[in-house]
């Protein structure tokens, strides 16, 4: 369902933290040919990381020629020496005496004797100093509030993707914490401390935090939700998507369906047809209003649902009548009109001739009506599908739906017209400024 808000909403951070692949920015050990300018990595702490198989990833190649050269990725080794000959020779030593000799390609290149590059070394001691400055930095909202801190500074990784910079923010209002990068950080926090209102809906909301399922894991969007407080109501706490909380707060209290209600019928203008009784009758089993109607010719009971419409249809004449189906037509909200299909009507075949369904005097059918247009095959269910006559999306006055059922009579086709008004009920009418 979705777009990001970006703001201008956090303090500046020590760093820039956008990186790709294994290049760790200013993270990493800079590729070099010069000896002298290599030398400044000498005395300085610095892992491989592990890479998955699994993840696909090119510059995966390094991880494993590290290992193949008897280092172990994710330990941490310090630079005894950088020389440059026909590799750069890397000479490392782990924390318990292990010695390491780790060899770099010159020009960037793949091959099973040398490593790629030297970015691929990360520099855990400019990390850790810029960690102590990171911590403790306050992170505002888009209006300049002060609503999060950092907590903590690492490395994270997640599927596809190499570790990168993150910060840990911790709200200052409900505790919760999520591991994001800075640029996350000004989404997630633009909305902290912020009262959302819906000029439909009574109460409001404060937004107070993040929940995430695996917090300890990089932050993604897709599976947050923001955490809201109704300040009238402090314990009572909901929850809504990320994307677009200033709708999304609101949704369970906009909860409802789409009703249709039957206006009027628009009789034939033949005069032997009488002005008919329209009555509602209410189903409480099923919970919906259906609609009677009856004139000296049909007398029909009908209701419309989500996707078509439903009836019962008497000839109530001394002549036997015919629903010739070739001629009926729904009409959409925006006047937009469609040909409908009936029971027994193939999916693959809706918009082919339709015999007329013949009543004799006394008898009935009972039949339904949906419009062509909603019907369409799903490659990805692998099956026909009908959607909605009612919109998507909740509380809206769509307007009205209409179906014209021509029913014949002897030689004259009589064109009746079912107007019908589709209007929202909500489920909680208390809540709202109705």
């Amino acid at each position: 369902m979705k777009k990001y808000l970006f703001f201008l909403c956090m303090a500046t951070l020590y760093c820039t933290m956008t990186f790709a692949q294994s290049n760790f920015g200013k993270y990493s050990m800079q590729h070099s040919t010069s000896e002298s300018e290599l030398q400044q990595y000498v005395g300085q702490h610095v892992k491989v990381f592990e890479y998955s198989p699994a993840n696909g990833i090119d510059d995966s190649y390094d991880a494993y020629r590290f290992d193949d050269m008897g280092g172990i990725t994710d330990a941490i080794y310090t630079i005894e020496k950088i020389k440059v000959g026909k590799f750069i020779f890397i000479d490392l030593v782990s924390d318990s005496g292990k010695k390491v000799k780790a060899k770099v390609n010159l020009n960037h290149e793949k091959n099973y004797k040398g490593m790629k590059t030297c970015e691929s070394f990360f520099l855990i001691d400019k990390f850790e100093a810029d960690k102590n400055t990171i911590i403790g930095k306050a992170i505002n909202n888009s209006e300049g509030q002060p609503v999060a801190k950092v907590i903590d500074f690492k490395m994270l990784g997640s599927y596809n993707k190499f570790p990168t910079p993150h910060i840990v923010i911790k709200s200052d209002f409900d505790g919760s914490i999520i591991s994001c990068t800075e640029e996350e950080a000004k989404v997630a926090c633009s909305y902290y401390g912020k009262t959302l209102t819906h000029p439909k809906v009574k109460h409001q909301y404060k937004v107070v935090g993040i929940s995430y399922p695996k917090p300890k894991e990089a932050y993604n969007p897709k599976y947050a939700l923001y955490n809201l407080q109704n300040p009238e109501n402090p314990d009572k706490k909901e929850v809504c998507e990320v994307n677009n909380p200033e709708i999304d707060a609101f949704e369970h209290d906009l909860e409802g369906h789409y009703v249709s209600v039957l206006s009027k019928v628009e009789k034939p203008a033949n005069p032997a047809i009488r002005y008919g009784k329209t009555t509602t009758v209410e189903d409480k089993d099923k919970n919906i209003s259906k609609y009677s109607y009856v004139d000296n010719v049909i007398d029909i009971l009908i209701f419309g649902g989500s996707k078509q419409f439903d009836f019962i249809l008497r000839n109530v004449s001394d002549n036997s009548i015919k629903v010739v189906w070739n001629e009926a037509v729904f009409v959409d909200y925006d006047g937009t009109t469609s040909k409908v299909m009936h029971v027994g009507t193939k999916y693959s075949q809706r918009e082919a001739d339709q015999p007329a369904s013949t009543i004799i005097k006394g008898a009935k059918i009972e039949d339904l009506a949906a419009p062509n247009c909603n019907v369409r095959y799903s490659d990805i269910l692998k099956e026909w599908v009908t959607d909605s006559m009612y919109p998507s999306k909740p509380a809206l006055e769509p307007g009205q739906l209409r179906l014209m059922l021509p029913i014949q009579i002897k030689d004259v086709v009589n064109e009746y017209i079912f107007v019908f008004d589709v209007n929202y009920v909500y489920d909680h009418p208390e809540r709202l400024n109705l």
